[in-house]
């Protein structure tokens, strides 16, 4: 049941986004930034939050251990929910949402620093379970995504670099 839960959400959260978009009348790619970013800008966005994603696990041992034992006891198939709903759809939900939608309206009214870093406070509030250095390591990394969004145009890049970094922080 729970991982049918953590199945749902995003999907909501993506339901959500597009109707907003809807009724904001925002272009998809234009404002959303549902467009593809050159792959070689997109790969350099990845690889260096990739490098910033071990540095900061090296530093701070913010993933925890490699525990495979949760991952051995439960069905496949939960396995494989579990890995759709937080490392997939989570992430391509929440950046949807905060560096697409929601950036795209707030771009129209304000310069896109406050933007990227409005948006980044509000991202890492919602992470309330972590420890106090894991929210403030998920600021910096709402900044990295806003700026990744911003630079490249495309909402893109910053799904790739959160699903990347959702994929490790799970295994």
């Amino acid at each position: 049941m729970k991982t049918l839960v953590k199945l749902a959400v995003p999907l909501v959260v993506i339901a959500v986004a597009a109707l907003i978009r809807w009724r904001r009348k925002l272009s998809w790619r234009d404002d959303v930034g549902l467009r593809p970013a050159g792959a070689g800008v997109t790969a350099a966005w990845v690889a260096g939050y990739a490098l910033w994603m071990l540095g900061t696990n090296a530093i701070m041992g913010w993933r925890g251990s490699w525990d495979f034992a949760p991952w051995r006891s439960a069905p496949l198939l939960v396995d494989a929910g579990r890995v759709l709903a937080v490392s997939i759809l989570g992430p391509i939900a929440e950046e949807l949402l905060f560096r697409g939608v929601l950036f795209g309206i707030l771009v129209r009214r304000f310069p896109v620093v406050p933007v990227i870093v409005v948006l980044a406070i509000v991202w890492s509030a919602l992470h309330v379970s972590y420890d106090w250095s894991v929210i403030a390591l998920i600021f910096v990394d709402g900044l990295m995504l806003g700026f990744a969004r911003d630079r490249t145009r495309s909402v893109i890049p910053p799904m790739l670099m959160h699903v990347v970094w959702n994929l490790y922080a799970i295994w």
